[in-house]
């Protein structure tokens, strides 16, 4: 993990920190809009389990549903989070084509960090922050990170920032181990299928030494255990051909909030329970 590139070089970085670092401080409502597929779903899970660790206390999660909304963040989706009534809204392996979402959002008065793995169009939206390491001009060196791997650097960065506040001492709180969630990295880079280029070999490898220790959240422990997968000789095609699959089949027929509430939750009952769930879906896919 020493050998990963750091996070200072990503374009846009001060200004979402600065974003998350008020929204901390003043314990702003922050809704994470996510996407439909295991990297959305990891990456969504990835933000709330991390921000939750550092610090927020008001944080919820919403994903569109394909069917009635398609991709992204689009105007419908705002009107839907409005609701929530959040002051931050942070998207989650996608955003950076969603150039009328965004601006519904600023309209509203809420506040946008855009954090992605993307293309970019040929306009950027007009977002309060964008992390996308394909966004042009922005020097951090891989260009192949799945959108988990995008928001697991953001957490990075974000951890460095707030002990430099001495915010963890002053908060009275653990510095969290930002490695306890490699697991989700692992598992959505690989279901995502992006190259495994220096940086994600690093966060694959080491998330995958982490689950087969049996350090992993109870939704990864529990879809390998209905796939019929021993945690102990786990491998990356378990992760492509038996686990995201299960994940990916909530947000293919129903609502992926099904895929999320599996992998946030830390009760194995409740755990095995949305994994029986998933695999039903899976079946009838």
């Amino acid at each position: 993990l020493a050998r990963l590139p750091s996070p200072d070089t990503l374009k846009g970085l001060s200004a979402a920190l600065d974003l998350l670092v008020q929204a901390l401080q003043q314990q702003q409502k922050v809704l994470v809009i996510g996407d439909f597929d295991a990297d959305g779903a990891t990456a969504t899970a990835v933000a709330l389990r991390g921000l939750r660790a550092l610090g927020a206390k008001h944080i919820d999660f919403l994903v569109p549903d394909r069917f009635v909304y398609g991709y992204g963040l689009t105007p419908a989706i705002v009107e839907q989070a409005q609701q929530l009534q959040p002051d931050l809204i942070i998207t989650v392996d996608n955003g950076i084509s969603s150039l009328e979402g965004v601006a519904a959002a600023r309209a509203a008065g809420i506040k946008v960090l855009v954090t992605d793995h993307h293309l970019p169009g040929a306009q950027l939206p007009d977002a309060d922050a964008i992390i996308n390491p394909n966004q042009p001009n922005c020097a951090f060196p891989d260009k192949s990170l799945a959108g988990v791997g995008v928001m697991f650097y953001v957490l990075l960065a974000l951890r460095k920032r707030l002990r430099e506040m001495r915010w963890f001492a002053e908060q009275k709180i653990a510095e969290p181990n930002l490695a306890n969630f490699l697991d989700l990295v692992a598992l959505g880079t690989v279901a995502d299928v992006v190259p495994l280029s220096h940086t994600n070999r690093v966060l694959v490898h080491q998330g995958l030494q982490r689950i087969r220790a049996g350090q992993c959240c109870a939704g990864i422990r529990a879809l390998a255990e209905i796939a019929g997968k021993k945690l102990p000789r786990l491998l990356t095609t378990d992760f492509g051909f038996a686990i995201a699959p299960r994940l990916n089949a909530a947000g293919r027929l129903d609502d992926m909030k099904h895929g999320i509430e599996c992998l946030l939750t830390d009760d194995p009952l409740l755990a095995q329970q949305y994994a029986l769930e998933l695999d039903a879906m899976n079946k009838a896919r």
